[in-house]
């Protein structure tokens, strides 16, 4: 079962005109489901302002159902490690 809801940090403010920098990738490739993170970033000072992630989830466009992901599809991805991007 999916989480309710999707984890996200706030860190700090981002004001009207800054050039904000927005970084996602994969942290995991499962059978049907996926974890992707992310970060936005003031790319001036490369300050961190948000952390996330979101499960991701393959699902059967005519039925519904969570379906195993395709390698045709899968392999398109790499999996970014935290300690590694």
């Amino acid at each position: 079962m999916g989480r309710p809801f999707a984890p996200i940090e706030y860190l700090g403010p981002a004001f009207g005109g800054e050039q904000i920098e927005v970084r996602t990738w994969i942290a995991n490739l499962r059978r049907v489901r996926s974890l992707r993170r992310y970060e936005f970033a003031r790319a001036s000072d490369q300050t961190l302002l948000v952390r996330g992630e979101t499960d991701w989830v393959f699902i059967d466009a005519h039925l519904g159902h969570p379906l195993a992901i395709p390698h045709n599809i899968s392999s398109l991805f790499s999996i970014v490690d935290d300690a590694g991007r």
